[in-house]
């Protein structure tokens, strides 16, 4: 019982405390901020059609960050995992050498938010919309290269910081544009506070990550998270011990967008 209430608070605190940090669309979406629209090919990987037995999508909100987005990034690759990385375009700016490190790298690179001020995002729709013309801009001006349209709201799409009419409307916009917004069944905690242990971000994965075949991870790459990159090799270790396939929305498939859909990880 004691360990249900645990995992049960380290959910709520990833959906509540994160949003307080400043820190079937088969589409390719090249988003013209211009007149609003979308131009859509062909984006998920159709050639697979099914699930693997045990999947995982390592993902990092709020960066990219001068000292801990290279060191993830170094870890990765030691271990030869891709994950996504969803960007901050004030940080975009800010490290710009390290956001074409993290493109030219073979990861994933979606939206967050430009400003990651709430008050300003999410005053209204327009608001939203406006942000997230900023950051899909910036990335793309960076890296030369078309954004992922999977992204991830800030604070997540059921956050409270913004009304439930407000949040539904924005979900409708992204929906009519072919974008999808992914959140996360598994919580790391490392945005709880600056600091967070170790052993507690390594035992809040490996304990969320039980029983699942099917696993989205929520993780930081911000200035603070140093206790991510301290906890990080280990979380890779014990995943590929328990048998999971690293993937990322670059390559993800119609099965798996559908499992997401399903579990209530995407757009829902």
């Amino acid at each position: 019982m004691k360990k249900s209430i645990y995992v049960f608070t380290v959910i709520f605190l990833c959906l509540t405390v994160h949003s307080n940090v400043s820190e079937n669309f088969l589409y390719n979406s090249s988003y013209d901020s211009t007149n609003n629209k979308v131009s859509s090919s062909s984006y998920l990987n159709s050639n697979d059609q099914s699930l693997n037995p045990k999947e995982v999508f390592l993902t990092f909100d709020d960066g990219p960050c001068i000292n801990n987005t290279r060191k993830i990034l170094s870890i990765l690759k030691d271990n030869n995992v891709k994950a996504s990385f969803f960007i901050v375009g004030i940080k975009a700016n800010e490290n710009p050498q390290i956001l074409r490190e993290i493109s030219d790298s073979g990861m994933c690179v979606g939206v967050h938010t430009y400003s990651h001020d709430y008050k300003k995002i999410y005053r209204n729709l327009n608001a939203y919309l406006d942000d997230y013309d900023a950051c899909y801009n910036v990335i793309k001006k960076l890296t030369g290269k078309t954004p992922s349209p999977y992204i991830r709201l800030p604070g997540g799409s059921t956050n409270l910081v913004t009304s439930k009419a407000n949040i539904n409307s924005i979900k409708e916009a992204l929906h009519e544009k072919g974008i999808r917004y992914v959140d996360w069944n598994v919580c790391s905690g490392d945005a709880e506070s600056h600091v967070v242990a170790v052993d507690k971000i390594k035992n809040n994965v490996m304990t969320q990550c039980k029983d699942k075949n099917f696993a989205v991870i929520l993780m930081h790459d911000t200035y603070y998270k140093h206790f991510t990159v301290e906890a990080l090799p280990d979380i890779i270790k014990y995943l590929k011990n328990e048998g999971y396939v690293f993937k990322t929305f670059d390559d993800i498939s119609p099965a798996e967008e559908e499992e997401m859909i399903k579990l209530k990880i995407m757009n829902k």
